[in-house]
C-alpha cells in the first residue's frame, strides 16, 4: 500500500523534470536593442513667430491685423525687439461701427488708427505674473507706459485683470503671455482710446 504513493510521487517528479528539460531556452536580448527609442528623431523646438504673425494667423484678431496693416506697426511688430501687446479680439471691436472702422483706415487717418494701436503696446516684455506683481506693489493698481508715450492703469478685481484708458473704459485681460519670437501678447476684450 505504501509502494503505490511512492509510484506516483516518482512519476509526478520525473514528469516535472522532463517538462522542465523540454522548455525553450530564453534568449538573451541584446543590449542595443534597449536603444530602439534614442534612434526616434528628436520632436523640432516649437518655432516662434513675430507679433504680427501671431494677429494675421488667427480670424479671431481679423479686425486688428487689417488696422495694424494699415499703419507702419505691422512692420515694426514684425522686426526684432521687445514689445507686448495688448490685442484686442473681433468682439472688442462691436462698439464701433463698420463705417468707423473703415473710415480708420483710410489713409488720412494712419496717424490717428496708429495712436489708438500704440496705445495698446507696451515697449518692452511683461508677463501676467509681472503685470500682477506692479498692481500688488503699488496699492492695487499700476500705471504702464505705452508705445505712444500715454499711460494705461492696469489693476486687479476678483482675480481678473483689467486695463483702463485715459477715457475710463475698461478691458478685460483674457488669455495672457503667448509667446513670439519679439515679445508677449495678452488678449482683451476691450479697445482701449487715447484721449483725443
Amino acid at each position: 500500500m505504501k509502494i503505490r504513493p511512492l509510484i506516483n510521487l516518482l512519476t509526478l517528479s520525473g514528469l516535472i523534470f522532463f517538462t522542465s528539460c523540454t522548455q525553450p531556452k530564453k534568449v538573451k536580448t541584446p543590449q542595443n536593442e534597449k536603444l530602439i527609442a534614442q534612434n526616434l528623431e528628436t520632436p523640432k523646438e516649437e518655432v516662434l513667430v513675430p507679433i504680427s504673425e501671431l494677429t494675421l494667423g488667427d480670424e479671431g484678431f481679423s479686425t486688428l491685423a487689417s488696422t495694424l496693416s494699415a499703419t507702419d506697426l505691422k512692420q515694426i511688430l514684425s522686426e526684432k525687439g521687445t514689445y507686448t501687446i495688448f490685442a484686442p479680439i473681433n468682439q472688442a471691436f462691436e462698439d464701433f461701427s463698420e463705417e468707423t472702422i473703415d473710415k480708420l483706415l483710410l489713409p488720412e487717418n494712419k496717424e490717428k488708427l496708429t495712436n489708438i494701436l500704440n496705445y495698446h503696446i507696451i515697449p518692452n516684455e511683461i508677463n501676467e505674473a509681472d503685470i500682477i506683481k506692479a498692481i500688488n506693489d503699488y496699492g492695487g493698481s499700476v500705471k504702464l507706459k505705452t508705445l505712444g508715450g500715454k499711460r494705461l492703469i492696469a489693476s486687479r478685481k476678483s482675480g481678473t485683470v483689467y486695463l483702463i484708458d485715459e477715457n475710463g473704459n475698461k478691458g478685460r485681460l483674457i488669455t495672457t503671455d503667448i509667446k513670439a519670437s519679439n515679445g508677449l501678447m495678452h488678449t482683451i476684450d476691450g479697445v482701449m482710446m487715447p484721449k483725443k
